[in-house]
């Protein structure tokens, strides 16, 4: 017996999509209204985030999100989980190795030409092609071949069942037109009018990286629902909370330290509107791990890396560097809020006393004239135990609090700052004593998979083949364990050292556009931002077009059959040009959590 998922079904039944994914937006702009909506991309030299086509954002959450406003996946995400994006539908063999996707019919790219089943199985070749070039989209490898049944219909077999299939590969790897990217050989240096070209609901006008600077327009032929947007413009701020209040930005993100500006738009500016975020992002201690000791000595030492969490004092770092807009994180990593959430993670208390034995214990008992330990005698190295610390300008404070830490236990810490993408290449490169840094994506246990990314210097085979059998492990309650296992080996390991979660929010002018919202488990693999493409849609079934579907539009729709009111291009809920009592069926399904696929 296959499995059969229909539309908007997904993980969850949710009460229709918008009831709990978008606010109340009375008045919705008509297409073409002139509308424009600014969103603050990040404070200067922080807001680049690369040529938004599929191999040339800058592999962080912020670029995938800004590259996702014009590519389309098979599936999406909305706030309550995952629903249908370019397949209307899908079903999985029973062993969960076989896919069939049903394409929707009437989605094109934004050259107007037709979107196929053949883009879908270009895609998936063309990322085999070129595995390697960009790890982002490395999950494809799963997929054994892809047959194409007809115009409309696609399967994907797989090596192996994959739990996460329809999040890590269904729901992040955009679509490519077959017809552009065929003959493209370097896919890394495609970034040309036509790299962006894809089915999402917006179209680029302009990059700019000098200005860190991204302008959007609306694809008003998008296939699933009508822009409620005609420009979108991410740029940089050098005051977010000053620009908000003029109105030079509509929208700002904040978090951690950032909540002394959201408790004054709480309390002195009712008109803005604030929703908090699931904080599913981890800053951390990252430990060059490597077994060559003329590399990683000596943060390749266990009980090294135990001295160093036991003489961090994580409660003091989210108490001065936040002002507590956080809390100390989970040493296993996945957030506490997240299903795969261990409790039971080892814990390492701030002790300096506790540090001081472990430090000694390890022969690093003499010290200077300052109190700064001095290297073994026959150590890799020699001379005073320093480090440098490798950390970006916004964590300045994270690493000043750290330096002082270490120095009472006798280690010296020279902080060294720069921007994310040289600490990206000492990371990957292996250049480094410690580094701090942090992700999102930590409510999906595919981030486990290199505990230490983007640096890959921790190995530990044991805890691989862990990580491989929770990834085709399709019992949910056996899963939990094994990831549970993987967080306890990162906890008792220490490849990082995990400091805070921040807290996230999302202040913004409703006045300009009142349907901002975070995604369940983030987008994508987990980004844990508010930029969803969601945001800028009426979606069909939204007879009212209030960013709602609910029973109010049920009877929106009666009231259009029975001619008492004009009929609206939104309440033809199940797009046959028509407006009739199968499209009250239609959201009655959708608000049920069952709604039927097309396939006219």
């Amino acid at each position: 017996m296959k499995k059969i998922v229909l539309i908007l079904a997904v993980l969850l039944c949710s009460m229709a999509f918008s009831a709990s994914v978008l606010a109340e937006n009375d008045g919705v702009a008509a297409t073409s209204s002139g509308k424009t909506v600014k969103m603050a991309g990040g404070t200067p030299g922080g807001a680049d985030w690369g040529y938004p086509a599929p191999f040339t954002f800058y592999p962080r959450g912020p670029g995938y999100s800004r590259m996702s406003l014009l590519f389309d996946t098979l599936t999406w995400k909305d706030a309550d989980g995952v629903i249908p994006a370019l397949a209307d539908g899908w079903t999985v063999s029973d062993d969960g190795k076989t896919w069939t996707f049903y394409l929707d019919r009437n989605a094109r790219w934004h050259d107007n030409e037709l979107f196929t089943a053949d883009d879908v199985k270009f895609t998936i070749e063309y990322m085999q092609d070129h595995e390697g070039e960009f790890t982002w989209f490395e999950a494809i490898n799963y997929i054994d071949n892809v047959e194409v049944i007809d115009d409309y219909t696609v399967v994907m077999n797989l090596n192996a069942p994959m739990a996460s299939f329809l999040v890590d590969i269904a729901g992040n790897v955009p679509i490519l037109p077959e017809h552009i990217w065929y003959d493209v050989s370097d896919p890394l240096t495609f970034k040309n009018a036509d790299a962006v070209i894809g089915t999402g609901p917006l179209k680029l006008v302009e990059y700019d990286s000098a200005m860190s600077s991204y302008q959007y327009e609306a694809n008003y032929d998008y296939y699933d629902g009508k822009l409620l947007v005609d420009e979108f413009i991410s740029m940089e701020v050098g005051d977010a909370p000053a620009a908000l209040k003029t109105g030079d930005v509509d929208e700002v993100s904040f978090w951690g330290s950032e909540i002394i500006a959201v408790q004054d738009f709480e309390d002195n500016h009712p008109d803005f509107t604030i929703v908090t975020g699931p904080s599913f992002w981890v800053l951390q201690v990252i430990f060059n791990c490597d077994a060559d000791d003329t590399k990683g000595y000596p943060t390749n030492i266990l009980e090294f890396r135990q001295a160093i969490a036991h003489g961090i004092d994580r409660d003091m770092i989210v108490s001065n560097a936040l002002d507590g807009g956080g809390i100390p994180a989970n040493t296993g990593i996945m957030h506490p809020d997240s299903i795969w959430y261990n409790p039971d993670c080892t814990v390492y208390e701030h002790s300096s006393d506790t540090a001081n034995d472990i430090l000694d214990s390890l022969g690093f008992t003499e010290k200077n004239s300052d109190g700064i330990r001095q290297y073994p005698s026959g150590a890799e190295r020699s001379g005073p135990l320093t480090f440098d610390l490798y950390t970006t300008g916004k964590f300045s404070r994270e690493a000043k609090l750290i330096r002082d830490d270490l120095d009472v236990i006798g280690i010296k810490i020279e902080v060294r700052s720069s921007t994310w993408g040289p600490i990206d290449t000492r990371l990957k490169e292996g250049n480094f004593d410690m580094v701090i840094s942090g992700h999102g994506g930590i409510s999906n246990p595919q981030i486990m998979r290199i505990p230490s990314w983007p640096a890959s210097t921790y190995q530990n085979s044991e805890y691989d083949s862990i990580f491989a059998a929770q990834e085709v492990e399709m019992d949910l309650d056996t899963r939990k364990e094994l990831v549970n296992q993987l967080q306890e080996v990162v906890a008792d390991d220490l490849p990082v050292y995990t400091l805070y979660h921040p807290y996230m929010w999302c202040v913004y002018n409703p006045e300009v556009l009142d349907t901002w919202f975070y995604t369940r488990d983030g987008i994508g693999i987990g980004i844990p931002l508010e930029l969803n493409k969601l945001i800028f849609l009426a979606r069909y079934g939204d007879a009212n077009e209030n960013g709602k579907i609910n029973m109010q539009d049920v009877t929106t729709i009666e009231r259009m059959i029975l001619e008492l009111d004009d009929e609206s291009d939104m309440a033809d809920a199940n797009q046959n040009d028509k407006i009739n009592m199968q499209d009250v069926t239609h959201i009655e399904l959708i608000i049920l959590g069952r709604a039927p696929i097309r396939t006219s």
